[in-house]
């Protein structure tokens, strides 16, 4: 994502095996493996699905998220900029002031899976960054909790710290089934990992 301060992570030059497969594979970011891995082991996304990217750009998850959904699917990103070459809705802007409504009005009907890559740009100073990355993940949830159908499914990006055990438990308060996934694309020295919420519970059985 561009901006990291409002949308993805913090910056790395260094290639990796990651770097250079995500490139040959024409994704934007290394990022796509990470949601690939979630994928397999959740099967979070289906063909047909109304998906919401948060914190959409550069556009690997929602390149990938496309691919899955298909043509009979629909896909909405939210991000200060557009991906290129992917076939979607993308509204440009914070996720912090865009309203779940318009959000609702360009998928033409609930969300089957909310997706939130978000975090901070990253300033060395642990304890803030995960705070400000929390705040992220709160909003990501808010989005999932107002856009999702009953047994639609979530995942967002988390940086361990204090918060995290919290908010892994309101991920499981609203969802019948709640994972912990930190896929083999993570860098070694990254501190983050997803919490998967799958199968949305109906408000009154929250």
């Amino acid at each position: 994502m561009s901006r990291k301060n409002r949308s993805g992570g913090g910056s790395y030059k260094r290639a990796d095996h990651y770097t250079r497969r995500a490139k040959n594979q024409g994704y934007a970011a290394r990022s796509v493996f990470k949601l690939e891995e979630i994928q397999h082991r959740t099967q979070l996304l289906a063909e047909g699905d109304r998906a919401v990217d948060l914190g959409c750009f550069p556009g690997s998850w929602s390149r990938f998220a496309r691919e899955i959904v298909t043509e009979r699917g629909r896909l909405v990103g939210v991000d200060f900029d557009t991906p290129q070459g992917v076939d979607g809705v993308f509204l440009e802007g914070s996720v912090m002031e865009i309203e779940p409504a318009v959000i609702l009005e360009a998928l033409g009907g609930p969300a089957d899976v909310v997706l939130s890559d978000m975090a901070p740009r990253t300033t060395g100073d642990r304890y803030a960054d995960h705070i400000r990355q929390m705040a992220l993940a709160e909003r990501a949830l808010y989005y999932a909790t107002e856009l999702l159908r009953p047994g639609g499914n979530f995942v967002s990006k988390v940086f361990e710290g204090r918060e995290a055990q919290g908010f892994t438990e309101q991920v499981r308060a609203r969802f019948a089934k709640v994972r912990r996934i930190k896929p083999k694309a993570t860098r070694g020295s990254s501190v983050e990992f997803f919490v998967i919420g799958l199968d949305r519970l109906l408000p009154q059985e929250e």
